[in-house]
């Protein structure tokens, strides 16, 4: 079984480093390779588009990179457990869904112990991302997908 990796994103061993143009090195790829992950010779990290050849500035080093990921990590890890999948017949998802729509059943609420709430890890996470690398976490960033994905709650 392959082994996944958050968001796709995959760091190589930082021992391990490719040279992919001048001054600049390959430290990891993203979704298997469509883009790849480079730190320049100032140590600043970029995700490049492989098929357009076009750079996202990400980090301001890897070590920031590394911190965003475990950053994410902890904020999916500290929330709720997802339920697990159900399997019902056409017919039952129907019922379901209908019952949904007349609103005889409603989404699961928080409850304590299930993880820590929304607004709490949220919060957590903005904190610790701006103390990483502030920049990074601007709304014109590469990882501002992500971040309003995490405001949506929708990770």
């Amino acid at each position: 079984m392959r082994e996944e990796h958050l968001f796709g994103i995959h760091l190589y061993p930082a021992t391990v480093r490719l040279d992919t143009a001048p001054g600049a090195r390959e430290i990891g790829t993203v979704h298997g390779g469509e883009f790849m992950i480079t730190e320049d010779r100032d140590g600043t990290t970029s995700v490049r588009d492989v098929a357009t050849g076009h750079c996202y500035p990400l980090n301001r080093d890897r070590k920031a990179t590394e911190g965003f990921l475990e950053a994410f990590a902890e904020y999916l890890s500290s929330g709720p457990a997802v339920p697990s999948p159900v399997t019902m017949t056409a017919e039952q998802a129907a019922q379901r869904l209908r019952a949904f729509q007349e609103g005889q059943i409603r989404p699961p609420s928080f409850s304590p112990g299930s993880g820590l709430s929304h607004r709490a890890r949220l919060k957590k996470l903005r904190k610790r991302l701006r103390a990483i690398d502030r920049a990074a976490s601007g709304p014109s960033s590469w990882w501002s997908g992500l971040i309003d994905e995490a405001e949506n709650d929708l990770l």
